[in-house]
């Protein structure tokens, strides 16, 4: 396990405005999709394809911040901290869920989507995330980490 660490590359801290811009348009890009199919399964009849944006424009705008504030405070958690852990995800996972409680415009919806965003966004990136946290191990590296996590016959020998 410390062969690992050692041979880490140390990693570059990620630029804020640049996460931040890349994360907004992308829940933009999401938003635009959600928006397009609650025009097209609108119970209006005889809306127009501008209803994307006027109607239902504001799951565009909300998508988008919510995706830029996760990302603009992981970034920049992770540089004020200099560490790229999972605690840097749960202090976005938490802004955006705030964001979602401003749009309900209620307090304990705010704290609420805080803290559900915090945790599953926490767990996410401290399981490995799509990868895994044992992705990149050696076969004894992997061993050795699986054996950490239980007792050996030593643990339970009382000392005289």
């Amino acid at each position: 396990m410390e062969s690992q660490t050692q041979n880490k590359a140390p990693s570059v801290p990620k630029d804020w405005k640049m996460e931040t811009a890349k994360y907004a348009l992308g829940g933009a890009g999401i938003g635009l999709f959600v928006s397009a199919f609650q025009t097209a399964y609108s119970p209006r009849k005889g809306g127009s394809a501008l209803d994307l944006f006027g109607k239902f424009g504001g799951t565009i705008w909300f998508l988008g911040a919510m995706g830029g504030t996760y990302a603009g405070v992981s970034a920049a958690t992770e540089q004020i901290r200099g560490k790229d852990d999972y605690l840097n995800d749960v202090a976005g996972g938490c802004a955006a869920g705030l964001i979602a409680g401003l749009r309900k415009r209620s307090i304990p919806v705010a704290l609420g989507s805080c803290a559900f965003f915090a945790a599953s966004m926490g767990t996410y990136e401290y399981s490995g995330g799509l990868q895994g946290k044992m992705h990149g191990m050696t076969r004894e590296e992997r061993d050795e980490y699986r054996a950490s996590f239980f007792a050996s016959e030593n643990d339970f020998r009382k000392e005289k």
